[in-house]
C-alpha cells in the first residue's frame, strides 16, 4: 500500500511538472517577423529604393491623410498568436500617427497579412523637406488564448515622408515651421 501511494505520488508530481513545462513552453514571447510582398495606398506617390542594406519606401505626404501599409506578418512561434494592434505606449514618429494595425490570428509557423494605418500630420512643426521615417512597430499579441505581450517587429521597408513646402503643408504659418 505504501509503495502504491508513493508511487501515485510521484505520477502526481510528474504530471505536474509536465503541465508546468507546458505553461513555461506557452508564456514564451512570440518571434515575428515582417516580409514582403508589401503594397501601398493612401498617397499619391511611392518609391522603394535601397541605401546599403536598409530598404526604404517613400510616400508622398498628404496633411491629414491616412497611409495603410499591407505586409506579410510571420509567426516563427512554436503557438498560435492573435494580433491585437498596436501597443499605446510607443512613440509616435513626427510626420506619422500609428492609427492600427489589422487584428487576426496566425498560426505556429505561419504567415498573414496585416495593415498598418499612419495618418499623416504636423507639417507646420517641421522645417519644408524635413523627414520622418516609421521603421518599426510595437505589435500587442495574445498567445494561446491567455498571454499577451508586446512584440517589436522591423518593417520589411522603412518607411518615409518628407515634410511639403508651405504651398502643400495648408496649417503652416509665417512662425510655425523652424528655419531650415
Amino acid at each position: 500500500m505504501r509503495a502504491l501511494r508513493s508511487a501515485l505520488v510521484g505520477v502526481a508530481v510528474l504530471a505536474l511538472l509536465a503541465g508546468g513545462a507546458t505553461v513555461a513552453l506557452a508564456r514564451s514571447t512570440p518571434v515575428l517577423g515582417a516580409g514582403g510582398p508589401v503594397s501601398v495606398t493612401g498617397t499619391e506617390a511611392s518609391a522603394v529604393f535601397q541605401v546599403a542594406d536598409r530598404t526604404v519606401r517613400q510616400v508622398r505626404y498628404a496633411d491629414g491623410g491616412t497611409l495603410r501599409y499591407t505586409f506579410l506578418l510571420d509567426n516563427d512561434s512554436r503557438f498560435p498568436v492573435t494580433v491585437l494592434g498596436l501597443d499605446a505606449e510607443q512613440a509616435d514618429p513626427r510626420l506619422f500617427g500609428l492609427a492600427g494595425l489589422t487584428r487576426r490570428s496566425i498560426g505556429a509557423g505561419e504567415s498573414g497579412e496585416v495593415t498598418l494605418s499612419l495618418t499623416m500630420g504636423g507639417c507646420e512643426t517641421l522645417s519644408s523637406r524635413a523627414g520622418s521615417f516609421v521603421t518599426t512597430i510595437a505589435v500587442r499579441t495574445r498567445q494561446a488564448g491567455l498571454f499577451e505581450d508586446v512584440v517589436e517587429v522591423t518593417l520589411p521597408e522603412e518607411i518615409h515622408t518628407g515634410s511639403p513646402r508651405e504651398a502643400f503643408c495648408p496649417n503652416s504659418t509665417a512662425t510655425s515651421r523652424p528655419p531650415g
